[in-house]
């Protein structure tokens, strides 16, 4: 059965629409990534799948089997290119393939994943999407995510149920991790530098590269503390030149500094990213 680690108010939405009869069509899911947008897509899938038809998923019919899978007929997910674009010929297909009739459920639903990523095509994929989402058919659903509603258009936003992922409780975050294999001493780590946000928290306790990218953090961070300039270029040029790992350099930098100004404020210390390098940060002017 497909589980969520809390976000129950999400699913709780539209398990609620679904048991009074008015089953969502149009579907927009934000929050940062790592936060199980797709999580929630699949529940809201076997909700409206589920063959017990009651708007909480049973978790053992075939619908509800075969979704957990993700090898549901009626649940198809788009696909965008290596860079994140989805191509508008795609989309058209999924416009043009929404009229007709599911495989073997009520509904035909489909799901465009991070839809703020595909930034050479997102105008023009959303005016490809309007006319469905401004008239589904009504054996027809689709689900957008995106970390911010705000890239879509009004016209889409207004025509949308909108749900949001959310970070979850440090202590459940914790409690998941152990649950799924990873040790107590690492899952708390994690926790404590990536926040509630579990898919985050999951890459750090199984990447070893993205563990060396927080130390590199530490160390930077503990350099501009001290004024040493040196120290900063020299912790900086040992993180890999990309974009990507840059970005969970400074991420992690920027955590450090708001426990920093937490420390500072006198404010609960026991989820601080690193307590030497964070009060030393506290105490540099």
């Amino acid at each position: 059965m497909i589980k969520l680690c809390e976000n129950k108010r999400a699913a709780d939405l539209t398990a609620s629409m679904i048991r009074k009869g008015r089953e969502p069509h149009s579907i927009i899911i934000c929050g940062e990534q790592g936060l199980g947008k797709r999580t929630i897509a699949k529940v809201v899938a076997a909700q409206l799948l589920c063959e017990e038809g009651s708007g909480t998923p049973c978790g053992k019919c075939r619908s509800c089997r075969l979704i957990e899978k993700d090898a549901h007929p009626d649940f198809i997910t788009a696909k965008p290119s290596d860079s994140g674009n989805y191509k508008t010929d795609d989309i058209r297909a999924i416009v043009s393939d929404a009229v007709i009739s599911p495989s073997e459920g009520k509904y035909k639903i489909y799901l465009i994943p991070d839809m703020d990523r595909s930034v050479q095509t997102l105008p023009q994929l959303q005016n490809v999407l309007l006319k469905l989402i401004e008239e589904p058919p009504d054996t027809a659903v689709i689900i957008l995510t995106a970390r911010s509603k705000e890239v879509f258009l009004d016209t889409i936003i207004s025509r949308t149920v909108h749900l949001q992922a959310e970070e979850v409780a440090p202590a459940a975050a914790q409690a998941w991790l152990i649950e799924n294999g990873v040790s107590a001493e690492l899952a708390e780590e994690a926790v404590r530098r990536c926040g509630g946000n579990i898919g985050q928290c999951l890459e750090y306790s199984q990447n070893e590269d993205l563990r060396n990218i927080a130390a590199i953090a530490e160390r930077a961070s503990t350099a501009i503390a001290e004024n040493n300039e040196y120290e900063l270029l020299t912790a900086i040029s040992e993180c890999e030149a990309k974009k990507d790992s840059l970005i969970k350099l400074f991420t992690f930098m920027q955590r450090i500094v708001r426990d920093s100004c937490r420390i500072r404020a006198g404010a609960e210390q026991s989820r601080i990213f690193s307590q030497k390098v964070c009060r030393s940060m506290s105490m540099s002017h």
